[in-house]
């Protein structure tokens, strides 16, 4: 398989897309809607990734199921399972830490295997790491994907299509209040479908490039952008808001795709892309390190240290998540993949952002 620099440098954005936004959300709240759809836009860039990561990866015919959801375990579980322990153990020893999250064995041991439950001391359902409720997404995800092992890429693309907007206006004519059924009736899914109909048409051929239909995408991406603000808290906007982040979301990749041939190759966004599942799951961790230390050191009084202080986060958390992917996320891979190299890194395994 060959190696998508666009998808290396889409997967670097909608990380530190994340990143940006709970960098500053620590700071200043999470009432600011630049931060706000920042964080969705992320998040829903990942999805879309996704998606077509998915449909390319496992081609026009059948595949093994179990070998694909064994291969999708290798790749998300343990990082996950190493970052969900640490939350998990600063809630136990150190509850002060934290304003909402609560350590209670049922809560950690859901969290890890990605049931999705109503999280104690919270409004709403959430595992233990909070930034993990996109990885339930992605689990859920992986599992109606494998589950249609069976059928051609075609067909497996339209039964999904169908099953996830199905459920989608479920939840739109039922508006149930139960959490979790809440979950499975969201909008979310449908970005993976948008990103399953682009690997579609990939595999058939690619797509043409051009240079006005590079300008059209890049208009349909910033007009999703600007669509994608409208949420005010009411219904129809969350959902206009929500067409408007696919819409960005799924321009740029099929943007990046036409123009892949054409692509610069800039290391550190590679580097970003490979360890972008590393800096979403570590970076939350750094933050707030970082405004500890800012906090008993220089303060607050100045309106300028909160820049300061969220420029540091997002630094600081860059860094140590190319270690992280260097020194911890790789060697597990190899251990568990059974060889001495990773190829085509940016195409195995797809990540999440931020709610």
């Amino acid at each position: 398989m060959n190696k998508f620099y666009s998808i290396q440098y889409l997967r670097a954005c909608a990380a530190l897309l994340v990143l940006f936004a709970h960098a500053f959300s620590y700071q200043i709240g999470i009432d600011n809607p630049i931060i706000v759809t920042a964080g969705r836009l992320g998040v829903v860039l990942f999805f879309v990734v996704s998606g077509f990561i998915m449909v390319y990866i496992t081609g026009n015919g059948v595949f093994s199921a179990p070998t694909f959801l064994k291969r999708r375990a290798i790749r998300i579980v343990p990082l996950y399972w190493l970052f969900t322990s640490v939350a998990a153990l600063l809630a136990a020893l150190a509850p002060s830490l934290f304003q909402t999250t609560v350590f209670t064995w049922p809560h950690y041991l859901q969290s890890l295997f990605f049931v999705v439950h109503e999280a104690p001391e919270r409004d709403g359902v959430s595992p233990i790491l909070a930034l993990g409720w996109t990885l339930n997404y992605e689990v859920y995800f992986y599992i109606a994907f494998a589950a249609l092992a069976f059928l051609s890429v075609t067909a497996r693309v339209i039964v999904l299509t169908v099953f996830f907007i199905a459920m989608w206006l479920a939840g739109l004519l039922m508006a149930p209040t139960n959490p979790v059924i809440q979950f499975y009736l969201n909008a979310s899914p449908v970005a993976f479908v948008i990103g399953m109909w682009i690997g579609r048409r990939y595999l058939d051929g690619g797509f043409v490039s051009g240079t006005r239909h590079a300008w059209l995408l890049g208009l349909m991406a910033a007009a999703g952008v600007v669509l994608a603000f409208v949420d005010d808290g009411t219904p129809l906007m969350s959902q206009i808001s929500f067409v408007g982040q696919v819409m960005w979301a799924a321009s740029l990749l099929h943007l990046g795709l036409i123009l892949e041939p054409k692509l610069k190759h800039w290391s550190l966004l590679e580097e970003l892309g490979d360890a972008s599942y590393a800096l979403y799951l570590s970076h939350i961790f750094v933050i707030g390190a970082v405004a500890y230390l800012a906090r008993r050191t220089i303060g607050y009084e100045h309106p300028a240290t909160v820049l300061l202080v969220s420029v540091v986060s997002i630094v600081t958390a860059c860094i140590a998540s190319l270690v992280i992917h260097q020194m911890i996320e790789k060697p597990i891979l190899l251990a568990l993949n059974g060889r001495r190299t990773i190829r085509n890194t940016s195409l195995p395994y797809a990540v999440t952002g931020n709610k």
